[in-house]
């Protein structure tokens, strides 16, 4: 059988990571490196493992995700956040596709968000096909500060893999936190776009945040979403226009 580690960024999530825990139980080893939890989170999760890492200089979501990587005894490594539930048949899939995999192997799961107490069904956000089970030795998590996701610049002959089950994900619970951490992640955006040399600027950030209107609300079919995939579409609009602004004025600022 291949031994499979369980790898698990977080800070304050004691509402979510029991259920988040529980349900990744089956795995060889869980691994979770904390930020610096000042509610319950790390008690709950003792209750799951023992093996817990602080890593408070937080650098940014990818360098995190490496960190974790770093501490997995296991090659094979299976990337969840806390707000996040694997379905018994997503379980079961994984099982049998880990059995046969090769090293060069990535398996794409598809997420299914639960937004304000209604599942999405397109807006963009289903079905949402993302690589998370890999071997570490081949493919690893790249540096970004948000929007972190697997490096494949550097592996060759990778097959990415669709699994069956769905990735169960419950991030936003209601309007408020959802436009606040967007929001925290149009900053997090703007300072990589300004790390990389990327400017921004006013008319790039409007026409920027049109097409991510009509993006999400037409081409994607937020439309069949209702009132959720209206408020979808107007919030990624916002979130794309708060971004290249950012970016803009970290530019303008530091010259």
């Amino acid at each position: 059988m291949t031994k499979l580690s369980i790898c698990i960024i977080c800070k304050n999530e004691e509402s979510k990571i029991a259920t988040c825990l529980a349900s990744v139980s089956w795995a060889d080893e869980i691994i979770i490196v904390d930020s610096g939890s000042t509610d319950r989170t790390l008690e709950i999760a003792k209750e799951y493992t023992d093996k817990i890492y602080i890593e408070t200089d937080w650098q940014g979501f990818g360098f995190q995700r490496r960190r974790a990587e770093s501490y997995a005894t296991n090659d094979w490594v299976f990337a969840i956040d806390c707000d996040e539930i694997v379905s018994e048949n997503l379980k079961l899939d994984i099982i049998d596709k880990l059995s046969k995999a090769k090293n060069t192997d990535v398996f794409r799961i598809n997420r299914f968000t639960n937004f304000c107490g209604q599942f999405i069904y397109h807006s963009g956000w289903y079905p949402d096909r993302i690589a998370r089970v890999y071997n570490k030795n081949v493919i690893r998590y790249n540096n970004s500060l948000v929007h972190e996701a697997l490096d494949f610049k550097k592996a060759s002959k990778v097959q990415k893999i669709n699994l069956k089950g769905d990735l169960l994900h419950y991030q936003y619970t209601d309007l408020y936190q959802y436009i606040n951490k967007i929001n925290s992640y149009a900053i997090l955006s703007a300072k990589d776009k300004y790390k990389k040399g990327k400017k921004g600027g006013l008319t790039r950030a409007t026409f920027s945040a049109i097409y991510a209107f009509i993006r999400h609300y037409f081409l994607r079919r937020g439309f069949l979403d209702g009132r959720l995939g209206f408020t979808i579409a107007m919030i990624q609009m916002q979130y794309t226009f708060n971004k290249y602004m950012y970016a803009y004025y970290l530019y303008k600022d530091n010259k």
